[in-house]
């Protein structure tokens, strides 16, 4: 009983409940806002949701989608700060640790696929286009870039690079923390990138699907392992 009360006192505490019935019923159809599928914890600057934020799974319940709450990481007290001009959609369960920024431009969409789990202090900017697969895990402090935030020129024949590509993350993909994911990552299934290190090109090549990339630019170090995420 008292561990009930204990978890009913936390839930009351941590999130903020106001702006959470304000973005539910905002963004969401009438049908799906009842439920409060978006939960908001406190601490939370919006700096715009002129963009639509949109849920796409046919089953819904309260909390499925969790902003600025993550029960077991290790960090807290920093804001998380969404900045959503473009399109949002969410397909299932998706955590958004504390102090992530969130910026997705007008014409551009972020996608997040089921059990989606985005770990404190992350930035996820998107000018284009990011997709999630579905039980992927990105560690805290990782930056999820699909742009340069500028154009590059080649000096001796004028050619300018593209600024922006799309990033694909495949499904049971596992990021360690402080990754660099750039613009024109493209991950196949069952794929684990080590801490520190930078991707920023198609690895759907490699046969394998269990394969750990590691280093800046990743590279395959292994092959024949899988995260496991069910602990249980």
């Amino acid at each position: 009983m008292f561990a009930t009360l204990h978890r009913i006192k936390n839930v009351i505490i941590s999130h903020n409940w106001l702006v959470t019935i304000y973005i539910n019923f905002k963004v969401l159809p009438i049908k799906q806002a009842i439920h409060l599928p978006i939960d908001i914890y406190r601490g939370i600057r919006i700096k715009s949701i002129s963009g639509q934020i949109s849920i796409s799974s046919n089953k819904l319940w309260r909390g499925m989608i969790k902003i600025g709450g993550m029960g077991s990481d290790m960090f807290s007290g920093r804001k998380v700060i969404l900045d959503v001009q473009g399109n949002v959609e969410f397909s299932g369960q998706t955590v958004i640790g504390y102090g992530t920024f969130v910026h997705v431009s007008k014409g551009a969409k972020l996608t997040f696929g089921n059990k989606v789990r985005i770990g404190a202090l992350c930035k996820i900017y998107c000018e284009s286009q990011i997709v999630f697969g579905n039980e992927v895990g990105i560690s805290w402090e990782s930056q999820i870039f699909d742009t340069n935030f500028h154009y590059l020129e080649d000096i001796y024949n004028g050619r300018k690079f593209e600024k922006t590509k799309p990033i694909k993350i495949g499904s049971y993909n596992w990021f360690g923390n402080r990754c660099n994911i750039m613009k024109g990552t493209i991950t196949p299934d069952w794929l684990i990138v080590a801490s520190n290190s930078m991707t920023n090109k198609d690895y759907t090549e490699y046969e394998s699907q269990y394969a750990v990339l590691a280093g800046s630019p990743a590279k395959v170090v292994k092959t024949g392992v899988r995260r496991v995420f069910d602990n249980d």
